[in-house]
């Protein structure tokens, strides 16, 4: 009974730490990720802020900036639960090994009193001699023999014990030591997040004093949006319009219809539109979040990202319309039975009109903006043509 839990208790150590080496190493990537993210921001914001003109763009930085940090946060605190596990499972082995070394050692001791007792060779000797028979003598022999490999095995099993208790120290000391540099990471984080804030504010404050250019310049912005929304709505509504019945349904392909119930079942749990990104307008109407007096009506949301990262579809789906805006950029519409996604904001694009599509394709490149060099994707879902909040129906957006 005991040599199986013994047994399970290392396949569970195994099992464990299998699956812990694999979120560590992807807690470690998006670590990285998100550094490169902040060293971009800080060269842009280096450059930004000597130019008084770019207030709203210095301060939309600094907040991405903040929400960069604060991922990195929660990356560095996931590190550390992680750590802190590794560290009770090893401990756990310690013990262990410990208590088997001693078990050991006192078995080697017991044989040694006994060894000790039929020390004499001539005992031995005589032991053998005695015997009834040559099949008799034979197994004596093979008594003693078997008697040494049994020491011999019981010395190595102890000399391999110890080995590995030295080795599992070395790593507990060396998670400790993990453990306590990301702690103060995290703390110098936390004290750089303090004057970013300060930093914020003081802009905010500066923006304030002439809420009525700055609210101006959003308004302008919008109009673009607003046109673009205005299409989208369009297309949306005569497509529906088409696949319409007379008992107010919709007459879909068997095909599309199996879609549009399998992105119904995974509400809340389906991929993001980008491999990484912050949510930087949600979805509905809202103040804009540095010019509070601004109010803006968002049918999705915009989401902030690297210059490397491409949108992707969300779910199996068929393009069903490509825009291109006056600004040159273009908005992809996909559709997934009574679903549709929109991506807009797009320099390139990978697809054409009807190209079916599988979850996590590529669909093109994000436009980087001209003036603030910002990359911001806006992404909306509609079903049976009306705007959905993404944030309901993307694992966590």
């Amino acid at each position: 009974m005991n040599f199986f839990r013994v047994i399970l208790f290392f396949i569970l150590i195994f099992i464990i730490s299998d699956l812990q080496s694999q979120t560590k190493s992807d807690l470690e990537r998006q670590k990285k990720e998100i550094q490169n993210d902040i060293k971009k921001i800080e060269l842009k914001l280096s450059n930004s802020l000597k130019q008084k003109d770019l207030i709203i763009t210095t301060a939309e930085d600094i907040n991405y900036k903040i929400k960069l940090q604060q991922n990195l946060i929660v990356n560095i605190n996931n590190q550390l639960n992680l750590i802190l596990n590794e560290i009770d499972l090893n401990e756990s082995k310690l013990s262990y090994l410990k208590d088997r070394e001693l078990s050991l050692k006192q078995e080697l001791s017991k044989m040694l009193i006994a060894a000790f007792k039929k020390k004499s060779n001539l005992n031995k000797l005589m032991f053998i001699f005695s015997s009834s028979s040559f099949q008799q003598a034979y197994k004596r022999i093979q008594y003693f023999k078997q008697y040494a490999n049994f020491q011999n095995k019981t010395l190595s099993k102890i000399k391999a014990t110890t080995s590995e208790i030295t080795n599992i120290i070395s790593v507990l000391d060396s998670q400790k030591i993990n453990k306590e540099l990301l702690i103060k990471e995290n703390e110098n984080i936390k004290r750089n997040l303090n004057k970013e804030y300060i930093e914020l504010n003081n802009l905010i404050l500066e923006v304030n004093k002439d809420q009525k250019k700055y609210s101006s310049e959003i308004k302008q912005k919008q109009k673009l949006s607003k046109e673009i929304d205005k299409k989208i709505q369009k297309i949306i509504n005569e497509a529906l319009a088409k696949a319409k019945t007379k008992d107010g349904g919709f007459k879909l392909s068997e095909e599309a219809q199996l879609i549009s119930k399998n992105f119904n079942a995974n509400k809340g749990r389906l991929p993001s539109p980008v491999q990484r990104g912050n949510v930087v307008l949600s979805f509905g109407k809202q103040p804009h979040p540095i010019v509070k007096t601004a109010t803006i009506q968002s049918n999705g949301v915009r989401i902030r990202t690297s210059s490397d990262v491409e949108a992707r579809t969300i779910f199996d789906g068929e393009v069903y319309s490509i825009i291109v805006s006056k600004n040159n950029t273009r908005t992809v519409l996909i559709q997934h039975g009574n679903f549709f996604t929109v991506y807009k904001n797009l320099s390139q694009i990978y697809v054409s009109k009807g190209d079916k599509l599988k979850i996590k394709e590529p669909i093109g490149k994000i436009a980087i903006d001209p003036l603030n060099g910002q990359t911001i994707l806006s992404f909306s879902i509609f079903y049976n043509g009306v705007p959905q909040n993404p944030r309901v129906w993307v694992y966590k957006l």
